[in-house]
């Protein structure tokens, strides 16, 4: 196979060099019509033939050395290694480093700051309960109630009970409270605090009011604000707080049907009919009208303890020998205007 290849080389140069005879150009061809590698070889052969001898002038080819030539540049085509990519590093300052990591750690620890001084400063609260159209009950943790009247929420701390029992409410609710001599128990209303000392209590605070009423029912309260050590009030006495003027005023004789929304016991002393109508609407949330005007001047005295409104309208229409009729609104109280005393 060497000698095989060593004779065509021959035979490639002599015919490169234009020296080829008839019968090695016939060798030739059959060589190159056996195969595709052949053709490549040889077109290899001329490719650098050509380029290495493009820019001189041969007058006389001396075959062997042609060969040695032409076989020197085909090994150097050959092997010529691949170009290496040459690799270029940068060196970062050492300053620069410690810079960077520097920023990293401030802005690690900045923001655990933050998350820690919020959590204390302002801790999750979390919804404990929130009304609608209707009054709710909603028993703590620490077994003291909360009522709370149509369209209220009482928000608390997630730490709630741990170290003070502390509310927030948002519209009206009646509190029946155990007392925990270390856990002082606090509802926050509309920038006032109250604090229990063993009682039970209503408070009313609606962000639209300009006042914020306080009654009690039992026990004592602590009626106050941050900037204010407010009034201390007792059973049967209500503190009224004017956020306008940023005063309180305590009211020995509140009205005691201020808790009826809680369990509808209702007590009316000669109280005009429009007023009564305007309670029960308001508790039961129906729709009471007057068909003679007159009628809201009607006075009357009565109590009612939890019972059904169309028992209640019976006991008034009997009472005042007046009419009731429903229709789709509600009810409407029809007759004489009442007789003054």
């Amino acid at each position: 196979m060497v000698e095989e290849n060593k004779h065509i080389d021959l035979i490639i140069a002599r015919y490169i060099a234009g020296e080829a005879t008839e019968q090695e150009i016939t060798l030739l061809n059959q060589w190159l019509s056996e195969s595709e590698v052949n053709r490549k070889y040889f077109g290899d052969i001329e490719f650098v033939n050509q380029k290495a001898v493009a820019s001189h002038t041969v007058n006389k080819v001396d075959i062997d050395k042609a060969w040695g030539k032409v076989h020197q540049q085909m090994k150097k085509k050959t092997v010529q290694p691949e170009p290496v990519a040459k690799m270029v590093t940068f060196q970062i300052p050492i300053w620069l480093r410690v810079a960077a990591v520097l920023v990293i750690v401030s802005g690690i620890s900045f923001g655990l700051y933050r998350y820690y001084t919020s959590a204390l400063l302002y801790p999750t609260e979390m919804v404990a309960a929130a009304s609608e159209d209707s009054v709710i009950t909603k028993s703590l943790a620490d077994s003291s109630t909360v009522a709370l009247n149509k369209n209220s929420k009482i928000t608390y701390a997630k730490n709630y009970g741990k170290k003070e029992r502390r509310l927030k409410l948002e519209g009206e609710a009646f509190f029946d409270v155990k007392h925990i001599d270390d856990k002082p128990f606090i509802v926050e209303a509309e920038g006032t605090l109250i604090e229990d000392i063993g009682t039970s209590f209503n408070i009313k605070a609606v962000d639209t009011d300009t006042i914020v009423e306080v009654i009690v029912k039992s026990g004592e309260v602590v009626f106050f604000t941050k900037d204010n050590k407010g009034i201390s009030l007792t059973a049967g006495e209500m503190g009224i707080y004017n956020k306008n003027t940023k005063t309180f005023t305590k009211i020995s004789s509140p009205d005691v049907n201020a808790t009826s929304y809680v369990n509808k016991v209702f007590l009316f002393q000669n109280v005009r009919l429009a007023d009564v109508v305007q309670q029960l609407n308001m508790v039961y949330g129906i729709n009471i009208r007057f068909g003679n005007e007159q009628l809201k001047d009607c006075t009357i005295s009565v109590k009612f303890e939890n019972e059904d409104i169309e028992l209640i309208l019976s006991i008034i229409s009997e009472t005042l020998e007046l009419t009731v009729t429903k229709d789709t609104d509600g009810y409407i109280i029809n007759g004489d205007a009442c007789k003054k005393e």
